[in-house]
């Protein structure tokens, strides 16, 4: 079984990082986190939302966020629109890779999937919340409109 963290970025929905890992623990998230934080450089009070899971209310997460000047966000109870960005992230990676190919067979054939996947979701897969683009060419367009 692959066990997946993924940070999204909620402007314009693209993947940020993903880490993954045969088993869930906290270090998954936290090197997807890591790897954010490396990738992007987020000014400081930056907004980091997740749900109310173990992994992102654990010591060692929520350090590494206000190291690094971000303010963690935690979501409410049993509160569905809460977290729906990335819960129609893993839907769409579910009935868009997962079910109509099958499950992987090998741990190997999971990451060459996913890693596919986050590449087409990026690039190519448009959505009706950006103005029907993918989220690459929609943070380009709209960086573009603000120079």
């Amino acid at each position: 079984m692959l066990r997946v963290a993924v940070i999204l970025d909620s402007f314009n929905r693209e993947v940020i990082s993903w880490a993954v890992a045969r088993h869930e623990t906290p270090a998954t998230v936290m090197t997807a986190l890591q790897e954010a934080i490396t990738l992007r450089k987020p000014p400081s009070g930056c907004i980091i939302h997740s749900d109310r899971g173990y992994q992102f209310t654990s010591h060692e997460w929520l350090q590494l966020a206000r190291s690094n000047g971000l303010r963690p966000s935690i979501g409410e109870r049993k509160s569905p629109q809460d977290n729906a960005m990335m819960e129609s992230w893993f839907a769409s990676l579910k009935n868009e890779e997962i079910y109509p190919a099958g499950q992987p067979s090998t741990y190997s054939e999971a990451r060459m999937r996913l890693f596919r996947y986050i590449h087409i979701y990026n690039s190519k897969r448009i959505h009706s919340a950006l103005d029907y683009e993918p989220p690459i060419e929609y943070a380009k367009m709209n960086k573009q409109l603000s120079a």
